[in-house]
């Protein structure tokens, strides 16, 4: 059976404040090649690391990482699979707003919960007296 190149739902990127890695897994027969690209420019190998690993005949899966993505305020990359028969491509969009708020939407919430606990704990020894 001879398919154009599509993307699998399992391509997906989690980044921390020190590193941003990315999967993009394609099937298509004839096999199809990956590319990525980091705001609309083919990704220089130098400043990231590119595996690529092929899993049978029609299924290959390509891990992206990039340190420190923190020092850049928006990343866009791209995923592109291409063979004889088309193209298919995955937009993963980072903010290092999402690296750095994912730590930071903890304390409202520590604060507040020990906020009540407060309150309720004098409430408690107010009305044993």
């Amino acid at each position: 059976m001879i398919d154009p190149p599509q993307i699998l739902f399992s391509s997906h990127c989690t980044s921390t404040e020190s590193q941003l890695n990315c999967s993009c897994e394609t099937l298509g027969n004839p096999s199809p090649n990956i590319q990525w690209y980091l705001n609309g420019l083919t990704v220089n190998h130098s400043k990231c690391e590119i595996f690529n690993e092929t899993l049978n005949r029609t299924i290959l899966r390509s891990f992206f990482t990039l340190n420190q993505p923190h020092k850049k305020n928006h990343l866009t990359l791209i995923c592109r699979t291409v063979n004889s028969l088309g193209s298919a491509s995955q937009q993963f969009c980072v903010s290092s707003q999402q690296v750095s708020t994912e730590h930071q939407l903890l304390y409202p919430a520590i604060i507040s919960t020990l906020g009540v606990l407060l309150l309720a704990l004098l409430l408690c020894v107010f009305f044993i007296r």
